[in-house]
């Protein structure tokens, strides 16, 4: 049987029972405080990813860079550079190497309000033709030297698949938009994207994006949810296209064209817009401890920072009853918790954090 969130149990002060859920992370916004509670054991590879960049400092000064109202908030591929100073610059999240989707190992999660995915790297396409992920009829018009690794893609020539080339990574442009690195093999090409291409980019969902984002490139991984009170997350959800001077979807191009900003100014200089970023700090948590008995006092102590609602009960047996001692909105440190029923032979204590997201099975 799953917990609604976390429990400890204390019989007549001896630790007995101690069961938790998974990792904590907050992500700290301009907006408020996100905590996200990771599904360590079903999605144990994205999981594990995903921490990598929170420890590693990877994320450091990483901003949000899409919002679709409704839809989904987005971050972990770009961040500042030199932040707060003259010569700051957008850079892209380093990437370790792709993770395999967890989709479909475990727990089928789906994709619901609140839930934490990975996002991927989608298919590209040029002007002509979508190129599929597997070895795709696309021809590439020769360039002067074959060694080199800047090539043109058509499919002019749809029954050839590729020129020699002396590379195994090429860049293509079909000469109007940005340039793609693609992967040459010998009979044609396969795209950066596809089902196991997920790197350090994630989103929240804002809506139940399940018939979308499921059923779409092999599912998008659910390794996570939003927990506690879900108000700040929702206050992410009020960027809209620009009609207002704050909290605007702003159009500026490419993997930025749904950029929310704090702030909007007509024109917009460089220097206000990187001061109106949405910048998202992702700490990691201590995992929550259970109650520890009192000397001074009938009752027990609770230790460590909170940031989550919750209560500590007691009870004569562990059928109970339960009595409620006290209640937080969250804590910051160590707090003694008095029990007027504490001083009997036998008392067991829990620690209840009620999260207010089910898990999306």
């Amino acid at each position: 049987m799953r917990l609604p969130g976390l429990l400890g149990v204390l019989l007549a002060g001896m630790a007995v029972s101690t069961a938790q859920a998974g990792t904590l992370v907050r992500f700290r916004t301009p907006l408020g405080d996100v905590v996200v509670e990771l599904y360590d054991t079903e999605k144990p590879l994205t999981t594990s990813n995903f921490l990598r960049y929170v420890r590693s400092g990877r994320y450091s000064d990483m901003f949000a860079h899409r919002v679709v109202p409704g839809f989904v908030i987005q971050g972990g591929g770009f961040r500042v550079a030199h932040r707060g100073t003259a010569s700051n610059a957008v850079e892209a999240v380093a990437e370790f190497a792709n993770v395999s989707n967890e989709f479909d190992v475990g727990p089928r999660y789906r994709n619901l309000f609140g839930t934490l995915s990975m996002a991927k790297k989608g298919a590209s396409t040029n002007r002509l033709a979508t190129v599929r992920e597997t070895n795709a009829a696309v021809a590439f018009t020769r360039f002067a030297g074959l060694r080199t690794n800047a090539i043109t893609y058509t499919n002019a020539f749809p029954d050839v698949s590729t020129y020699d080339v002396y590379t195994e990574r090429i860049v293509a442009t079909n000469g109007t938009g940005p340039t793609q690195v693609w992967v040459v093999v010998r009979d044609g090409v396969t795209y950066s994207g596809g089902p196991h291409s997920a790197s350090s980019q994630w989103f929240l969902s804002f809506g139940d994006n399940s018939a979308n984002l499921d059923e779409q490139n092999g599912g998008f991984t659910v390794f996570g949810r939003v927990v506690g009170d879900t108000n700040v997350f929702r206050r992410l959800d009020t960027f809209q296209p620009i009609r207002r001077a704050t909290n605007v979807v702003y159009p500026a191009g490419g993997a930025f064209n749904e950029l929310p900003l704090l702030n909007y100014f007509e024109p917009m200089s460089p220097a206000q817009l990187f001061a109106g970023l949405l910048h998202v700090e992702i700490t990691e948590l201590p995992a929550p401890q259970a109650p520890l008995p009192d000397p001074g006092l009938p009752g027990v102590r609770l230790g460590g920072a909170l940031p989550l609602a919750h209560s500590v009960e007691g009870a004569p047996a562990l059928q109970g009853p339960w009595l409620t001692l006290t209640n937080f909105s969250g804590r910051a440190g160590d707090v003694p918790v008095s029990d007027p029923g504490g001083a009997g032979p036998l008392r067991l204590y829990r620690l209840k954090v009620p999260y207010s997201l089910p898990r999306p099975e």
